[in-house]
């Protein structure tokens, strides 16, 4: 696994550093881990990392356009923003987050972000396969925000469109990576990784700056909130 840091702030980057080996090797993970100040040198070394933690507040570039610029050209590097204020949340959700932390990193919540991200990355390698006007598609499970119920097809709703599938919401919805993904309503199964906030009738997902308002029903919503709260690490 490769991860990077970038932090402008020297003391925060080498403390975050030590936590971070730390809990590497703590559990158990072979890994390769690169340090930088600017985002300029991050973006120069031409290194795709599978997890990158990235500080908000940077000279010249921030982390959210840095993030953006990444996005572009590694669409399935994992990003944890740190940072020393909550109110950068909602632009950090519009700008691919995985996570977002503010500072000082909790090593729990670390090591469960950690976990969450192997499963992630390993669901990404992972599809859901469906037959669409007689070929079989096969679609990563991390590119799916939602699905739903349409009479006796399924909707497919993905960062790249929307599609139907003739066959039956029940039976796409038990081939769904059960890490990620929760129903909302007996209609509608979401992939938390897309959640940005939730409500007694609505979950907005949102991908790019679009936002994807998704169902939620009464009955389904304690269990959903504690699912995304376990998901999140917000227990921890």
């Amino acid at each position: 696994m490769i991860l990077g840091i970038c932090d402008n702030d020297e003391d925060c980057l080498d403390q975050e550093k030590q936590l971070l080996e730390a809990v590497l090797k703590e559990m158990s993970i072979e890994h390769e881990l690169y340090c930088y100040t600017s985002p300029q040198e991050l973006i120069d070394s031409g290194k795709r990392f599978d997890i990158l933690f990235l500080d908000v507040e940077m000279d010249h570039l921030n982390g959210l356009q840095t993030a953006e610029m990444l996005h572009k050209k590694y669409r399935h590097t994992l990003i944890f923003f740190v940072t020393n204020y909550e109110g950068y949340m909602d632009d950090a959700l519009n700008r691919h987050a995985f996570r977002f932390w503010v500072k000082p990193i909790n090593r729990q919540r670390l090591i469960y972000g950690i976990e969450s991200a192997l499963k992630e990355i390993n669901a990404s390698n992972t599809t859901l396969n469906v037959m669409l006007d007689k070929k079989l598609l096969r679609i990563p499970m991390s590119d799916i925000i939602y699905v739903c119920a349409q009479n006796k097809m399924t909707g497919i709703v993905t960062t790249d469109g929307s599609l139907e599938v003739k066959e039956a919401y029940k039976n796409v919805c038990v081939r769904l990576n059960k890490e990620f993904f929760c129903p909302s309503h007996a209609s509608y199964c979401v992939n938390l990784n897309y959640v940005v906030k939730y409500t007694h009738d609505e979950v907005l997902c949102r991908h790019n700056g679009r936002d994807y308002p998704v169902f939620m029903s009464k009955r389904k919503y304690r269990d959903f909130a504690s699912r995304f709260i376990e998901w999140i690490g917000e227990n921890v």
